[in-house]
């Protein structure tokens, strides 16, 4: 009898749906990530917005020294941080998941946790006297920002989505689309609206191949084909038994608009080929997902035969245009890690999940029966 470990964390995703095959598997707060692609730049000038909107809208009493003492960080002098709280919940930028606390809800989106957090009054721009929390010497940038995605309603998917100006980043209104090849076209005059998601991104290089039951394929071309018939792990595999499953594509992933990615090219010594994003999700050989930034010379990665190979060169490298991924229908993590270039690597869940998620094992050894609790 073999067991395989696996643990469920909460997140969004981030790219434009292209292809949901089978209703019912994701949620809405993923369905309406996928609608509102943003990459990482346009991430942090949404984070910016939301955090600016609020500050100048939202605020009763207005005004820059309408400040209250955070719980939840403190600033270099370990006194608690300068805080605002959004007032109108029927029409706030930041979400009630944060309390429509706008520096924390701007944190979150931006940086690793953290307790600590310089706290400094800004000095140009609009929002000029307001307390901003900018990192600290430890504090660590996400590589993919969280960015939030409105509605006319709660919960996602019951009502209208919304987005802000395309290109007025001053502009605190919210747009309609009503045109598919713009977001945020026609001016929204109702006065509610709700931050629905939050949302990240992380993705494939658009030659990467990846394990179909007809065999292998660029991504890209499987994007545009449609294809269906992914393959997985099956829900019990064990490092010590690794078994592969035809699984369904819920849904492919790409970005809306090409842009810069940083890739990490890396390289085996059986000539072996990864080319992904720094945030995505690879399997060692102790069955760990470790992120392809966080790979180096002489790791080992788990093939999909179960077979070890040692990473001999990891390079970076940058991507102009866009990149793909995918999520199977089935939810669980292990049934959600795929087969690139015949090496053991996770579905868009994993990456549009929390990073916290890496380093975590989802794959354990088998368990001898005779050894097992009863």
């Amino acid at each position: 009898m073999s067991k395989s470990v696996f643990r469920i964390v909460l997140g969004g995703a981030a790219a434009v749906a292209l292809f949901p095959t089978v209703a019912g598997a994701q949620t809405q707060q993923e369905w309406r990530c996928n609608v509102d692609s943003l990459t990482p730049s346009q991430a942090i000038v949404r984070a910016e917005w939301a955090r600016r909107c609020g500050l100048l809208t939202n605020l009763n009493p207005a005004g820059p020294s309408n400040w209250v003492a955070s719980t939840t960080t403190f600033d270099t002098n370990f006194a608690p941080a300068k805080e605002y709280i959004e007032k109108d919940t029927l029409r706030a930028y930041t979400g009630n998941s944060q309390g429509y606390r706008v520096n924390y809800y701007y944190a979150i989106a931006m940086y690793d946790a953290t307790p600590i957090l310089k706290v400094e009054a800004e000095t140009t721009g609009l929002t000029t006297g307001y307390f901003k929390w900018n990192p600290a010497p430890t504090t660590v940038a996400r590589a993919r920002p969280l960015y939030p995605t409105f509605e006319t309603s709660l919960p996602a998917g019951s009502g209208t989505p919304l987005y802000p100006h395309p290109t007025d980043t001053t502009d605190c209104r919210l747009y309609r689309d009503t045109n598919s090849d713009a977001k945020g076209d026609t001016l929204y005059t109702g006065g509610i609206f709700f931050v629905v998601a939050n949302c990240e991104s992380s993705c494939y290089a658009p030659d990467q191949e990846l394990l179909f039951s007809q065999g292998t394929v660029p991504i890209s071309k499987a994007v545009q084909e449609q294809q269906v018939d992914i393959v997985t792990l099956t829900p019990d595999s064990t490092l010590d038994d690794v078994q592969l499953q035809t699984n369904h594509v819920y849904s492919y992933t790409s970005e809306t608009r090409d842009s810069e990615h940083l890739l990490y090219t890396i390289l085996t010594e059986n000539g072996g080929k990864l080319r992904l994003t720094n945030e995505h999700p690879v399997v060692n050989s102790e069955g760990r997902m470790v992120r392809a930034a966080d790979l180096k010379v002489d790791d080992e990665l788990l093939r999909q035969d179960g077979t070890r190979e040692r990473v001999v060169s990891v390079e970076k490298t940058t991507h102009f245009g866009k990149v793909y991924n995918l999520r199977p229908i089935t939810r669980d993590q292990v049934t959600n890690v795929l087969v690139a270039q015949g090496f053991l690597v996770g579905s868009a869940r994993y990456q549009n999940e929390d990073v916290g998620f890496m380093n975590r094992i989802i794959l354990q050894r088998s368990v001898p029966e005779d050894l097992l609790p009863r």
